[in-house]
């Protein structure tokens, strides 16, 4: 007969035992977590600006810079043979008065034709173009020449920047300091209600023991998603919003990247994405690359380069016609011919080279990001459907 003593030895071993099995089965958990939580994340971003990427200088337009509209307005009209007694009373109301003297300035067979729709059809104006040095982007062509430019962060030389040069005398085109010229900022503003929205992933992320990302292999996914951004009280694009990727191969842009210092740099590759037609319709990119700026608080920042067709760029100014002119103080004709002069990249069979390089701002704000019929999320931590991207 056991004894009440016996008894209770073996419930304390027992009870020793089962403890033991819940420290170990506790020990594996924990194993398993921390092997867990080493897994590379993958972060996603809204895309929240967009544009090219002045970094103006106050010496770059050693000229000064082109007339403002007024200016402007008055020498085409001369050009178009109008009395001083016919321009002033056309400038009464400026610069309603203009708008549709502007737009048939152009002539066709001795006719006056729509110079927006027929830029050749007026003389060069020959604008002035930007001569500084300093621009951000990328050494696309491997070379260091006259008319290339240093980036201010990475002081790479043989940076190319051409599109930059085309435009960069037009007032409303100018920055500095990361700030946004400002028709563009409104122009970008305007689309973001419709358009939908760019997004971004950077998978394969990994972290040291510090909490900071480590330096290595990752990979970048830019898309387009299903939706546009959604805006905050503030009326910029609302962080940590879900998006779905669209599934056109279009606006599949997936590319391998190098970390380092958390800012991580794309291997060349081709990229194309559709806007809006009220700025540029699509955008082609060749011998692309982005560099592009984790922050801490789940921001990106950063900047692509490449080699763009320069024909839809001069469209995007010439789609407004005399109102963008007058308005924006540009010349879109002059624009036109800039870019033809400056294109530097892939001639065509008559030698004129039909791509110009440029560099373009990027700046996104964190975001949900998942993938129609994907079992896993961007943070590759469980078969749930949307993941945070920080």
């Amino acid at each position: 007969m056991t004894s009440i003593s016996d008894r209770a030895g073996a419930s304390r071993r027992i009870g020793a035992l089962m403890r033991g099995f819940a420290l170990g089965a506790a020990g594996v958990a924990a194993l398993g977590l921390s092997t867990h939580a080493a897994r590379a994340e993958t972060r996603g971003y809204a895309v929240s600006w967009f544009y090219m990427a002045a970094e103006s200088q106050k010496d770059d337009c050693p000229d000064g810079t082109n007339d403002l509209s007024e200016v402007m307005a008055r020498k085409i009209l001369v050009g178009m043979g109008k009395t001083p007694a016919e321009i002033d009373k056309m400038f009464v109301d400026f610069p309603n008065n203009l708008y549709g003297a502007l737009y048939m300035r152009g002539k066709a067979n001795g006719k006056p034709t729509n110079v927006y729709n027929n830029p050749t059809s007026e003389p060069d104006p020959n604008v002035k173009l930007a001569k500084g040095h300093v621009a951000y982007g990328f050494n696309l062509d491997g070379k260091d020449g006259p008319n290339d430019f240093v980036d201010p962060i990475t002081q790479e030389h043989g940076v190319d920047d051409m599109l930059y040069r085309a435009v960069g005398c037009f007032i409303t085109q100018r920055a500095s300091g990361g700030l946004r010229p400002t028709y563009p900022a409104i122009q970008w503003d305007t689309t973001r209600d419709q358009m939908p929205a760019w997004i971004i992933e950077v998978s394969g992320i990994e972290r040291g023991p510090d909490g900071k990302i480590k330096d290595g292999d990752v990979k970048l996914g830019f898309y387009r998603g299903t939706s546009p951004v959604t805006r905050n009280a503030a009326g910029d694009p609302q962080s940590d919003m879900s998006f779905t990727v669209d599934t056109n191969p279009r606006m599949q842009n997936v590319v391998h990247a190098t970390m380092k210092g958390g800012t991580l740099t794309t291997d060349p590759f081709e990229f194309y994405m559709v806007q809006d037609p009220f700025g540029v319709t699509e955008y082609h990119f060749k011998k692309t690359q982005i560099r592009l700026t984790l922050n801490d608080d789940g921001s990106a920042k950063g900047v692509l380069g490449g080699y763009q067709p320069w024909l839809p760029i001069y469209e995007g100014f010439a789609l407004g016609g005399a109102v963008n002119e007058l308005n924006l103080s540009v010349d879109a004709p002059g624009i036109y011919y800039a870019l033809k002069k400056l294109a530097d990249f892939e001639p065509d069979a008559n030698g004129q080279n039909q791509y110009i390089s440029s560099s373009y701002w990027i700046e996104a704000v964190p975001a949900f990001i998942s993938h129609p019929n994907a079992d896993k999320t961007s943070m590759n931590l469980g078969p749930v459907k949307l993941a945070q991207s920080h």
